[in-house]
């Protein structure tokens, strides 16, 4: 395979404007492991900024105060009920207060966006791939399926940043670059906000380069790789909103 034409920095810059003339030159090219290791670093590093600042932010702060004072109140209801025993309860609630104490706080998001920032590169090039092994019956190497993921998630380096504007602007718990911005009061044990969340413009813009990637390398047209790449979408953020709606129950 004959090595890239454009630099890098230009194969970074043009998956925003012209995604199927990066992913053409990646499918003819050797691969190249910058392809996919500087967006992922990137979007580490935008996660860990992002959730230092957003855990900064003192509406962020009093709004896991009002939830660990609410978690307080129903432990000591289970207490003054007689399911659970007082020292039990003093031990829950000083493991809640210490891991929501701000340094910890920043700590725990801080590791937890880098590590999901960086694996999914990898996670989404396993669904490319696993796509078009099973259901466009082409095969193509990993390699070149984390090449595209990983140029692909300078969309969400993006979104991240948008992200990051938003949260310092409109500080709440739960703002994002999507649709719950149009709703107040947001709860997450409800299940409409968190489908209003899912429905992130910049994870349909990411689905969209993506699927440019998938039918360049699958060789298959447009179409065809879009509907697969946003079904598996589809699953993949029902299963999120599933469990985040669960998990609300029983923190809410």
């Amino acid at each position: 395979m004959p090595p890239p034409t454009t630099s890098l920095a230009a194969r970074l810059l043009n998956v925003f404007a012209v995604p199927g003339e990066v992913f053409a030159e990646v499918k003819a090219s050797r691969v190249c492991v910058g392809n996919w290791l500087a967006p992922a670093l990137l979007s580490a590093l935008a996660a860990v900024i992002t959730a230092v600042v957003i855990v900064s932010q003192p509406a962020f702060q009093r709004q896991i105060h009002d939830l660990t004072d609410r978690q307080a109140k129903a432990v000591e209801q289970q207490v003054n009920a007689g399911k659970v025993k007082q020292a039990d309860a003093d031990r829950v609630m000083g493991l809640v207060r210490a891991v929501t104490e701000p340094g910890t706080l920043k700590a725990l998001a801080s590791t937890a966006v880098a590590v999901v920032g960086f694996a999914r590169a990898f996670w989404c090039a396993f669904v490319l791939w696993l796509l078009g092994r099973l259901f466009l019956k082409v095969r193509f190497g990993y390699l070149k399926a984390l090449e595209v993921a990983g140029l692909g998630l300078m969309i969400t380096v993006l979104g991240t940043i948008v992200t990051l504007l938003l949260m310092v602007n409109l500080p709440s718990l739960f703002t994002t670059s999507n649709l719950a911005l149009a709703i107040s009061d947001l709860n997450a044990s409800r299940k409409s906000p968190l489908l209003l969340g899912a429905a992130n413009v910049f994870a349909f813009w990411l689905m969209g380069v993506l699927s440019v990637g998938l039918a360049k390398l699958a060789g298959v047209p447009f179409v065809r790789a879009a509907w697969l790449v946003f079904a598996a979408w589809i699953i993949q953020e029902s299963l999120f909103v599933l469990l985040a709606g669960v998990a609300g129950q029983f923190t809410l």
